[in-house]
């Protein structure tokens, strides 16, 4: 997830916190004696770039695919897949080759049936090095998908295939027991080979070059404009089950003019600051939504300050998590203790929640004295009175005022220390870490998919997005036998990832500081919408407003 991307990778996709996004929904009731319309007037913070599968690299946009497209599994409100056009499951005995049927019925906005071949054309069109896409690495999982993406091979060598109307064939390069928790990602969205040849590279571009086979269509937006409208989609093979009629969208980028616009009731939902709140904490209506995302520091390993472990774990213990995430985000994030986030998997003996096991004593508590002990021992092994610390950060307020909080806590609770804060746009941030110019980061990271493997991974010492060069075989094997022996084990798997998860905290691969949260308020006539317990996203299949009592 990304950070600022639609779930993606770490560094390469942009380091820069974001806390509390925009998030709202409005319920605009023009009420009756016997009916209230069915309409709800929503707003993002920023507009849709696309809505082609293979460009989509932002949130919003990506949110706005899921309720207008579908593919073959959605995740439900506890994260788990369920079947959308998916059919039957078939999965054979090595767990490497999946027949998926799909139901008949699904078809597109222009009338077209939707048959397996769109999701092989998508796949492989969205792979091709031509299309540029940034989430080739999602299918990695597929046979022949790293060769495609890198051009080594021809995209008809993808590990996908359509052997009949509606059934689909995927070969996987390993066995992942999580593999349909994959498919539910819009990058696995089907596409309809005929409009996309129509449309050529204006496809997903507008309303009217797009089409939809989800439960809405898009209309009203031009490709650029900060205003759109989805519209219950006809031919939705589901379209008895939808209730609204539509769903009305604006872009607002500032908190303080849709919190005033939901106290003036013209907003029927919002989304809080720390501050907003901190003034409803009593509301009944107040909402806590997860964000499927982990805030950190990640350190340059290849720095010779920043690779002594003494001193990262004396800094993730003199930090409060308690206070940081209270006393400053203030919008229902919690402390994190391990490199991963609540709900992405539960242990199969225990029903543990993973964050549980994965915690390990006295390496992200809040212990000022062991925590200066460390650093003590860190100016011994570096041979130094005092110790200068570099934390580079993204210059948006937020993510500034952030990195000062851990600045005077840092600088507070560890005598010799000292810690400066370079806040730098973007691109000169990204440039820096990319290239290793940095001591330590202040960052976040957002998950593609619900299970432990989506955090861990990028710690591995051949992952891309291991910027802080972070290198343990121990960690490295842990992963590998969770990948491969051990795939298709839950309960060994999961002792793999626990492992993996507990040797980064013991080496303080990086120092994990929250789990993001988001807080809204929600006019009680707005029902049935499912938030996903993981991330928070929002899923309007069976949303209505209800009668005023």
């Amino acid at each position: 997830m990304s950070i600022l991307t639609k779930r993606s990778t770490l560094v390469l996709a942009g380091l820069i916190v974001v806390l509390g996004g925009v998030f709202a929904v409005r319920a605009h009731s023009q009420t009756t004696k016997s009916t209230v319309a069915q309409d709800l007037n929503l707003y993002e913070a920023s507009p849709i770039t696309s809505l082609d599968v293979a460009h989509i690299t932002d949130n919003v946009s990506s949110g706005q695919l899921a309720q207008v497209g579908e593919g073959l599994f959605r995740l439900n409100a506890k994260s788990q897949p369920e079947n959308a056009l998916a059919k039957k499951t078939t999965v054979s005995h090595d767990g490497t080759v999946y027949t998926i049927d799909l139901k008949s019925t699904g078809r597109w906005s222009n009338g077209d049936p939707v048959t397996a071949q769109d999701f092989v054309y998508s796949w492989r069109r969205t792979l091709d090095p031509k299309s540029k896409s940034e989430f080739t690495y999602q299918f990695s999982k597929i046979k022949n998908a790293n060769a495609v993406a890198a051009g080594k091979k021809q995209p008809s060598a993808l590990g996908v295939k359509a052997t009949g109307k509606h059934q689909l064939k995927i070969t996987l390069a390993q066995p992942t027991s999580y593999f349909k928790v994959i498919l539910a990602s819009t990058t696995f969205y089907p596409l309809n080979q005929r409009a996309v040849q129509k449309y050529g590279k204006r496809y997903g571009s507008s309303a009217q070059t797009t089409v939809y086979n989800g439960p809405f269509k898009v209309t009203k937006w031009n490709g650029t404009g900060d205003t759109w409208t989805l519209k219950k989609n006809p031919t939705y093979r589901d379209k008895q089950a939808i209730k609204l009629n539509q769903l009305n969208y604006r872009v607002i980028k500032s908190s303080a003019t849709s919190y005033n616009l939901f106290q003036s009731k013209k907003l029927d939902a919002v989304t809080l600051d720390g501050e907003q709140t901190r003034q409803n904490q009593h509301n009944s209506n107040l909402k806590t939504l997860a964000s499927g995302r982990i805030g950190f520091i990640q350190y340059n390993q290849q720095d010779t300050t920043a690779a002594n472990r003494n001193l990262r774990t004396a800094i993730s213990l003199a930090i409060n998590r308690q206070q940081l995430t209270q006393k400053f985000l203030r919008n229902g994030s919690l402390p994190a203790h391990t490199f991963a986030v609540r709900h992405m998997q539960t242990a199969p003996k225990t029903g543990h929640d993973f964050t549980q096991d994965a915690t390990v004593a006295q390496t992200a508590d809040y212990a000022p004295k062991q925590a200066q002990q460390h650093f003590q021992t860190a100016l011994k092994r570096l041979h130094r009175s005092k110790i200068n610390l570099t934390l580079i950060c993204a210059d948006d307020d937020t993510t500034k005022q952030l990195a000062e909080f851990i600045q005077g806590t840092l600088n507070d609770k560890l005598k010799g220390l000292n810690v400066d804060v370079k806040a730098v746009p973007f691109p000169s941030m990204l440039s820096a870490v990319s290239k290793g110019n940095f001591q330590a980061n202040l960052t976040s990271w957002g998950m593609d998919y619900a299970d432990p493997i989506e955090s861990l991974q990028i710690l591995k010492s051949d992952n891309n997005s291991n910027m802080g060069h972070y290198h343990s075989a121990t960690y490295d094997a842990a992963l590998t036998k969770a990948e491969g022996a051990d795939a298709l084990k839950p309960a060994q798997r999961y002792q793999d990832l626990v492992k993996a998860a507990q040797t980064a905290m013991h080496d303080q691969a990086v120092t994990p500081l929250y789990d993001a949260r988001t807080n809204i308020l929600v006019n009680p006539q707005v029902k049935g919408v499912v938030y996903n317990q993981f991330d928070g996203s929002a899923d309007y299949r069976h949303a209505y407003v209800a009668q005023n009592n």
